[in-house]
């Protein structure tokens, strides 16, 4: 029999942070997870909240950071699963999501996208981003293997098919809540 903390931990949302280079695959891959996970999962870009919302650039104690770690905790409190995407710099960004990940009462799961540079280099050249930004900045902007050092954190071989990669991540987060049906109508 079931301990009332475990069932708790069942009903809890998860949080996925999904990490790696530009154009290594990180928001088709959260998109396309969202979409597999089913209702009630949140797709938080760093891309959004930070080029977008605020129109910043990636900076040390950016604005945006903030936003994401407020976003991030909303979502889990009113019961959504999370997947939290963008490049999210080491240096930038650990304190934020080890702040966030210390408070998160459900399941945590962090994975990095590692993609060499020359297949950066080549997805970037199929984005519609790619007439905006030089391929000399995003070698510039490459860190290798820019892992954050925290516990359980899970490096993905980054070249692989969209679909395996989300069967990976989807086998090692195992299942997780969803909305009722009766909600159905609230989500699209």
């Amino acid at each position: 029999m079931a301990t009332a903390s475990v069932l708790c931990m069942e009903k809890a949302p998860h949080l996925i942070v999904l990490r790696g280079n530009a154009a290594c695959g990180k928001s088709t891959v959260a998109a396309a997870l969202q979409r597999a996970l089913g209702r009630g999962t949140a797709n938080i870009g760093q891309d959004h909240f930070r080029r977008v919302v605020l129109r910043e650039h990636d900076v040390p104690k950016g604005d945006n950071i903030g936003l994401m770690a407020h976003t991030i905790r909303y979502c889990t409190s009113i019961g959504y699963n999370v997947i939290a995407e963008g490049i999210l710099l080491a240096e930038h960004y650990r304190d934020m999501l080890r702040d966030v990940i210390t408070g998160h009462q459900g399941p945590t799961h962090l994975f990095y996208l590692d993609v060499s540079l020359e297949e950066t280099l080549r997805r970037h050249r199929t984005r519609p981003l790619g007439a905006e930004l030089t391929t000399s900045k995003l070698r510039e902007w490459y860190v290798q293997s820019d892992t954050l050092g925290l516990s359980g954190e899970i490096v993905l071989a980054g070249n692989a098919d969209l679909e395996v990669v989300v069967a990976e991540i989807r086998d090692k987060i195992g299942p997780v809540p969803t909305r009722a049906p009766e909600d159905g109508a609230r989500f699209l």
